[in-house]
């Protein structure tokens, strides 16, 4: 049941997506990415899926490692002024299998239209069978995307290359589980169809892929703005790599760290460990789920994925607006520890510190409107009201009763 529970999407213990990208900016034309660094695809099979697209689109988006030069492969809106359309996406779009691109541009087409115009900072979308798990790249300003959002069927489900998200392994640095779902406005977790084919999972429809693949676009999207806000699209240095762009311009998150920044120096170390895979300190041994929750409580973040970096941090807090904007969808955060004598089983794990309804914090709250103002270019009304409380999980409570009030 744990195992089933954890494919299904509602508890993230690791996000949907890494980023491709430095802390620090120089005047380097792309970023370096070892030969042996983990998570990276080869995209061999790449192909353009519009007979109209640019053949060295496809050739900059392949290869990641490079930057192009901007004027070679520049983002949506420095081409086009006006409303993007899904036609438009259609162009930049790059998939190993033509069936990867016809489901996405289904999918898209049913999602708000409030997305497109976050598409203006992306040079391309790309799918391909060997991506896992999906990134977004500073070198090519593109988003890869992992097939496993959207496959239909099983002829579909085989063309997928078998492959493990890299950073599952890390999490047995740790003592706990850190565990983030999506509830409803009651509190109750609701389930999406899972990721993974099985006996009891053959087929999915167009409708059961959008709220997984909305999740991780506004996450992706929210990178690219971020990095590349619309607002200076216009002022780009076409003869320049995409990547020196980058690096030349303030991203928003700056505006965001610099009114309400995380601070907790341990929740960084933890996250290093998880997200990064770095060696855990003592301290970070020894941190249980009890002491997590602590530390974690008294910040403004959305996720403890927040603590990878301040992209990430921006990313997250946009992805809970918007799941609760257009879904009506609440986060649920959860710390949980682990019982070392049973192996299996929700028996396992207890709540030893948890929020329903974590973007309803105060400081989260602020944090996560400031960011939605600056991504999607507009004043809320609700700047600085907070019209529901989180609400805290008694510590103790067992991790079946959560789980087994699964809405389907």
């Amino acid at each position: 049941m744990l195992k089933t529970f954890f494919e299904s999407g509602l508890a993230v213990l690791y996000s949907v997506s890494f980023c491709l990208l430095l802390a620090a900016c120089n005047d380097s034309s792309h970023q370096t990415i070892a030969d042996n660094a983990e998570g990276f695809p080869e995209l061999s099979q790449l192909v353009a899926f519009s007979s109209n697209a640019n053949s060295s689109h496809l050739a900059c988006a392949q290869h990641y490692r490079e930057s192009c030069l901007l004027e070679q492969f520049p983002p949506l809106g420095v081409e086009k002024n006006t409303p993007l359309t899904i036609s438009d996406i259609e162009q930049r779009l790059f998939v190993s299998h033509p069936w990867m691109a016809e489901s996405f541009l289904s999918v898209l087409s049913t999602l708000p239209s409030s997305l497109l115009p976050l598409f203006r900072s992306v040079s391309a979308i790309v799918i391909a069978d060997d991506i896992r798990p999906s990134f977004y790249s500073a070198n090519t300003a593109t988003i890869y995307i992992d097939p496993r959002y959207l496959w239909r069927d099983e002829e579909e489900w085989l063309t997928i290359v078998p492959k493990d998200d890299f950073r599952d392994q890390f999490k047995a640095n740790v003592s706990f589980l850190a565990v983030r779902q999506n509830v409803d406005s009651a509190g109750i977790p609701v389930q999406w169809i899972s990721d993974t084919f099985s006996a009891r999972n053959t087929t999915r429809t167009i409708e059961q892929l959008q709220p997984a693949l909305f999740r991780l676009l506004v996450h992706e999207l929210a990178h690219a703005n971020d990095l590349l806000p619309p607002s200076v699209l216009s002022s780009l240095s076409p003869k320049r790599t995409i990547y020196q762009n980058i690096t030349a311009t303030t991203p928003l998150n700056q505006s965001l760290y610099d009114q309400l920044p995380l601070q907790d120096a341990l929740l960084f170390n933890v996250a290093d460990v998880l997200y990064q895979g770095a060696s855990p300190s003592d301290a970070v041994s020894e941190l249980t789920a009890a002491q997590a929750g602590v530390h974690f409580e008294t910040e403004g973040a959305s996720d403890l994925y927040s603590y990878s970096n301040r992209r990430e941090d921006l990313a997250m807090l946009f992805q809970s607006y918007m799941m609760h904007e257009h879904w009506g969808l609440q986060d649920q955060f959860l710390f949980l520890s682990q019982n070392e004598q049973m192996t299996e089983g929700c028996e396992r794990y207890s709540v030893e510190w948890g929020q329903t309804g974590r973007i309803f914090d105060p400081l989260v709250y602020e944090r996560m409107i400031l960011v939605a103002e600056a991504l999607l270019e507009i004043e809320l009304p609700i700047r600085f009201t907070v019209v529901l409380e989180a609400t805290p999980i008694p510590p103790g409570t067992s991790w079946c009763e959560i789980i087994n009030s699964i809405k389907g």
